[in-house]
C-alpha cells in the first residue's frame, strides 16, 4: 500500500468529482436570479425588475443572455420550480401575478421594461433559455442537457409541462 500514497490526491479528486457530478444529476444546477429597484425590508415585491439570471458553478457566475422577457420567463420557473407549468398556466401567471404585471414600476420613471409572453411564444423563449443554458454550461465546463434541467414533459392529453430541476436563490439589490 505504501506505494500508492502519490496516488492519494488523486483517487481523493476524482471521488469529490464523482460527488460532485452525481448531486449535480440529483438536484441540477445552482442558478442566482437578481431582482433590482429592490424596497429594503421586504422580500421580492411587485414593482422590482428581474435584472439578470446566472448559473453559479464553483464560486463563478456565469450570466444567462437572454432577453428581458426571457429574464422573467426564468424568474418564474424558479418562483414555480416545484410546479407543473403548462404554457397556459404560465400565461396566466403572467397576466395576473402583481410581479409581472407591475414588473419595473419602482424604476425612475415607473415603466415596465419587458414584453409579457403569450401562450404560443412561451414555448419559443423555453427553447431560446435552453439554447442559453447550453452555452453557459459549456461555459462553465459542465456536462449538462438544458432539456434535463429545463424539462418539458408531455402529459397523458398530450398537454406540455415545464419544470425547473435546479435550486434557486434570489437576490435584490436596492437603487
Amino acid at each position: 500500500m505504501r506505494g500508492d500514497e502519490h496516488l492519494r490526491p488523486i483517487i481523493e479528486e476524482l471521488d469529490y468529482l464523482l460527488a460532485e457530478r452525481r448531486q449535480l444529476a440529483a438536484e441540477g444546477p445552482h442558478f442566482i436570479v437578481t431582482h433590482g429597484f429592490h424596497k429594503s425590508g421586504s422580500l421580492c415585491l411587485h414593482g422590482e425588475t428581474v435584472e439578470r439570471a446566472c448559473l453559479m458553478y464553483r464560486w463563478q457566475e456565469y450570466p444567462l443572455h437572454i432577453s428581458p422577457t426571457g429574464l422573467l420567463l426564468v424568474d418564474l420557473v424558479c418562483r414555480y420550480r416545484r410546479t407543473l407549468l403548462t404554457a397556459a398556466r404560465i400565461e396566466q401567471i403572467m397576466l395576473t401575478d402583481l410581479f409581472y404585471t407591475r414588473h419595473g414600476a419602482n424604476r425612475y420613471g415607473g415603466y415596465r421594461s419587458a414584453a409579457l409572453p403569450n401562450r404560443t411564444s412561451i414555448k419559443v423563449h423555453i427553447q431560446r433559455i435552453r439554447e442559453q443554458m447550453a452555452k453557459t454550461f459549456i461555459e462553465a465546463g459542465l456536462n449538462l442537457h438544458p432539456g434535463k434541467v429545463l424539462i418539458a414533459e408531455p402529459t397523458d392529453s398530450n398537454i406540455v409541462v415545464y419544470r425547473l430541476k435546479a435550486s434557486v436563490e434570489f437576490m435584490h439589490r436596492s437603487y
